[in-house]
Order: C-alpha cells, then sequence, then structure tokens
C-alpha cells in the first residue's frame, strides 16, 4: 500500500511524497497516523544533522494514531483501539506505518485532541526520572525550561525533593513556570541569578543536576552547580555536538553522571505503560506544552520554528 509521507529532501526543505507500507508482520500492528510530534532529533534531521542516511528521507517517532491492521501474532491489539506509540520506528509522519505491537500504550477511545497524546517525550522524561533518583531532601536543580525540561517539572511532582530551583533564561519560558510546584526559578544571567548560582555553589552544590537546555553555556553551568563530591548530573538532553568536560573534578569527586537516552534502559518498551498511567492521572500534561499544529499539507512553519524557537515555540505537532 502507498501512502503519503513527509521525506526531508535536502537543507530546511521537506517534500509530501509516496511512502510503501507493507502488510504488518507477525508481531506488528499498522497504526493510521492522526498526529505526530517534532521532535529536537526531527528539527535536527530537519538540517541534514544526524539524519538515517542521504537525502532524502522520512522521519518522525511521536506518532499517535488508530490501529488498522495487527499481525497474526498480536494479541493484546485490536483493530480500532487508538494509541501512542513511543519506540519501534522513525518513519511516522506518514499517513500509515507499521510498528512492533509492544511499542505502544491505549489512550482514551473517545480521544479527538490526539495533538494532546503525543506523549512518546513523556516516556523518555520518566526514564530520566527513574534514572535521576531523586532521594527525598534532595537540592534538585533544572536547567533548561523549555519543553522537555518543563516536562520533567511535571514529574517531579511525584518526588520527595527539598528544593527544587530551576535556572532558563528566556522570560517568556520563566513566565510558564508560575503554575509549577518548584522553589524558585532564575534566569542565569540576570543579577538575582547570579546571586542564587553564587549561593548554590558557596553551599557546596546541588545534590543533582538535570540538565535540559541543550546547550554549551547550560551545560557548562549544570557541571558549576552540581555537587563536587557525590553529586548527580544527570544529561537530559539529545546533544547531536561535542560536549566538554573536566575529567579531573569528575574523577576526583566522584561525580555520577546519566546520559539518559532511550537506549540506556534495556527493554525502553517498560518505560511506555507506566509513563501512560502517569498521564491518565494528570502527573504528566504534554498537551499543555504544545504550541503550534499543523497539517503535513503545509507544515514547514511548524519545522522552521523548531529551529529558531521563535513565536513562542515550545512544542510542534504535525497532524495527517
Amino acid at each position: 500500500m502507498k501512502c503519503d509521507a513527509l521525506w526531508v529532501v535536502d537543507y530546511e526543505q521537506i517534500e509530501i511524497r509516496p511512502i510503501e507500507v507493507p502488510e504488518p508482520l507477525y508481531d506488528e500492528v499498522q497504526i493510521e497516523t492522526k498526529a505526530c510530534g517534532v521532535c529536537c532529533w526531527d528539527s535536527y534531521q530537519y538540517r541534514g544533522m544526524s539524519g538515517p542516511g542521504p537525502y532524502p528521507y522520512v522521519i518522525g517517532h511521536e506518532a499517535v494514531g488508530i490501529i488498522r491492521k495487527v499481525g497474526e501474532g498480536v494479541t493484546n491489539w485490536k483493530v480500532g483501539q487508538k494509541v501512542f506509540c513511543a519506540s519501534g520506528s522513525i518513519i511516522e509522519m506518514a499517513q500509515f506505518f507499521n510498528i512492533k505491537g509492544n511499542c505502544m500504550a491505549e489512550i482514551p477511545a473517545d480521544t479527538e485532541d490526539y495533538a494532546s497524546w503525543v506523549v512518546e517525550p513523556t516516556c523518555t522524561v520518566q526514564n530520566v526520572l527513574n534514572w535521576a533518583n531523586i532521594r527525598a531532601g534532595d537540592n534538585v536543580v533544572l536547567v533548561g525550561a523549555g519543553y522537555m525540561g518543563q516536562l520533567t517539572l511535571m514529574g517531579l511532582h511525584a518526588y520527595p525533593w527539598g528544593t527544587l530551583t530551576v535556572f532558563e533564561k528566556r522570560e517568556d519560558r520563566l513566565a510558564m513556570l508560575k503554575d509549577y510546584d518548584l522553589t524558585a526559578a532564575f534566569n542565569p544571567e540576570s543579577p538575582e541569578g547570579q546571586a542564587e548560582i553564587d549561593r548554590i555553589i558557596a553551599a557546596g552544590g546541588a545534590d543533582h543536576v538535570i540538565e535540559f537546555s541543550a546547550s554549551d553555556d547550560g551545560y557548562a553551568l549544570a557541571l558549576k552547580l552540581v555537587r563536587k563530591t557525590q553529586g548527580r548530573l544527570t544529561v537530559g538532553s539529545w546533544h547531536r555536538h561535542e560536549m566538554k568536560f573536566d575529567g579531573t573534578a569528575w574523577h576526583m569527586g566522584g561525580l555520577i553522571v546519566n546520559n539518559v537516552a532511550p537506549a540506556t534502559t534495556f527493554h525502553y518498551e517498560d518505560v511506555i505503560l507506566p509513563t501512560a498511567a502517569m498521564v491518565r492521572r494528570g502527573i504528566f500534561k504534554p498537551g499543555k506544552l504544545v504550541t503550534h499544529i499543523a497539517d503535513y499539507h503545509d507544515c514547514k512553519h511548524v519545522f522552521d520554528r523548531s529551529v529558531d524557537k521563535e513565536d513562542g515555540y515550545i512544542k510542534g505537532v504535525i497532524t495527517f
């Protein structure tokens, strides 16, 4: 079967071209795509970086849709169920795609706002929090309050931190943080932010720093703020360029560093169902952070905003 798909054909050029979708294999289901989130990885691939190969290629791995076919060996899913996908495919910006049956979770049957059920990034954040192992009374710092950072703040509500301080440069994002349960938030370049940075360092550093800025200066700030002896640093960002660190500080202080990409969890699919339960409980509200939605026939501007982050961009979703 042929269907439409979004292809990156050159630097910041995207086109609708056909893709061949075969019958699902024994352990696969076939999804009719209703929405697909634009990941930071998609944004990089839109610019020709970290792609699966030379141009052209199909992108997308944050789909939500309806099961239309099931493979012979799939017994826990049936045609017509609505699901979000969180692993197993990177060509989900298409009208249809196939995926293994253990790479998804069910969403409410009455769902019509599919963009609010783009949950794949939330699974990544839950994986971050699982690895972070926040302990009772920990002084926690979050660097970067963009999409993934704010999802992390949502999830941290369920953890027993002692203090939670956020550093974010953009004033529009700082304004959004008034709705979160945290101790304080600062622009690190402001006098107040600089004073708080100095205070944390003078106190010996934070017990745990979660870095979600995806920037060199944010990463450097995270290293500066983490406690120098047995401190814990969790790098949650998808870094697509070289990052540098002071190996002396890491070795002599016994810094514990988590690189929390999905591949760090051997059975990443085990994160999917618990994350879905957290969304249903209202702990995570990913739909709250979606700022840009466009039909796949006219969506270039969403990819452009994913690059320049203008127009209040936090998260983009493409609908089908």
